[in-house]
């Protein structure tokens, strides 16, 4: 882990309220793996690094490194720390904390990627690694929101050579419903998945991910799930992003603190019953 005050080399509001941002943190961009985060300090921009107000940093999942200088985050504007984000200039520093957490594991021959809302850019990440180190050739992206205008980065996926689903809410793009009603018919249409080395990927909301992992399950399909917990330390110590396991595997016992042992996890290693906000 880093701490670095990288510079803003871009931001775009790609969406209305969603942002992008490109930042210069070398210290970051090498070692960012698909499923790493960075936890940004959203102080109003201006070069304070000092500042404390909004004291807690907001945790951002990296969308891409470029090279080996800078990294991208795409972020919605929310509540007040992102709002503030969103005012950052060209030539702004902002206080990172990074690369954190556990990044996916290598994605196999198969895999299909499941993204929902702001959890979409550990997807790309994941899929421009993956076709850069020569695996992934059979990868597949599900992509999914509440209507057209909160789709994102369906152009990073097209540039990886990744064949996009769409699924929406309302029915404004692609096919009206879920990702699960896109996933399903797709694990269905393949027998015995295990000699095919298939895994699922997912990031989204707490819902989306329950329902992926629960269809996962029925097919006896493996599944890796980024979780989306407020992270308020980030580094283990508040002990506020704990999530319920099925097995105790050290001292936290029946919990895990996604902040430095996820967010990535076995979808099977998570107790998704006493999982409830």
């Amino acid at each position: 882990m880093n701490r670095v005050l990288a510079t803003v080399q871009n931001i775009v509001e790609v969406r209305p309220g969603y942002w992008r941002m490109i930042l210069i943190a070398p210290q970051i961009a090498s070692p960012a793996r698909a499923g790493h985060f960075v936890h940004v300090l959203p102080h109003a921009p201006k070069n304070e690094t000092s500042s404390f107000d909004p004291l807690l940093r907001r945790a951002f999942s990296v969308l891409s490194s470029h090279g080996e200088n800078e990294i991208e985050i795409l972020f919605r504007v929310e509540g007040r720390g992102t709002r503030l984000l969103s005012g950052f200039t060209t030539g702004d520093i902002v206080d990172l904390l990074g690369p954190l957490g556990v990044p996916f594991v290598t994605a196999p021959e198969n895999a299909i990627l499941v993204g929902g809302g702001v959890g979409v850019p550990p997807m790309v990440m994941l899929a421009a690694q993956e076709k850069r180190e020569g695996r992934g050739e059979n990868m597949q992206m599900i992509l999914g929101a509440r209507t057209a205008q909160d789709i994102i980065c369906e152009n990073d996926f097209e540039q990886c050579g990744v064949p996009v689903h769409i699924a929406t809410d309302d029915g404004s793009v692609g096919q009206r419903g879920r990702v699960t009603d896109v996933l399903e018919p797709m694990l269905a249409s393949r027998a015995d998945m295990s000699t095919h080395n298939t895994v699922v990927y997912a990031c989204g909301p707490l819902p989306m991910l329950r329902a992926v992992a629960a269809l996962c399950e029925r097919f006896g399909v493996r599944c890796q799930v980024s979780l989306e917990e407020a992270m308020p330390c980030g580094v283990g110590v508040c002990n506020g992003c704990v999530v319920p396991v099925r097995e105790a595997k050290d001292d936290f016992g029946a919990y895990r603190r996604i902040c430095v042992e996820g967010p990535v996890a076995w979808s099977d290693e998570i107790d998704w019953t006493r999982l409830t906000h």
